[in-house]
């Protein structure tokens, strides 16, 4: 195969990795706003339970924990979504390297 179409694919790849990313990203957004609502939902009900703290406590440690897994998650899926453009960008810069070259020639 030719330099000219290696480098086509690998942009082809990068181009469907960082889609995939940007879906997986979205999705987890999604889940972190669900996790951002359960958790102001917990807090306006501790509030108006005031007689069940213990309860009232434990709904809030959940809530708590939930909505932070959904943050580590949304984080780590932005940092797919950033290799995935970083890899896009070196597989277009090669690509336009290999043009330029080719137009001098």
């Amino acid at each position: 195969m030719s330099p000219r179409v290696e480098l086509e694919a690998a942009l082809a790849q990068a181009q469907a990795g960082w889609r995939r990313a940007n879906e997986l990203l979205d999705r987890v957004q999604a889940e972190r706003a669900g996790a951002n609502e359960a958790w102001a939902k917990e807090n306006a009900e501790r509030r108006r339970a005031a007689s069940d703290r213990r309860k009232a406590l434990a709904d809030r440690r959940q809530a708590d924990a939930v909505r932070d897994q959904a943050n580590a998650d949304w984080d780590r899926a932005l940092a797919v979504r950033r290799e995935a453009r970083a890899v896009w960008d070196k597989a277009r810069a090669a690509l336009d390297e290999l043009e330029r070259t080719r137009r001098k020639s």
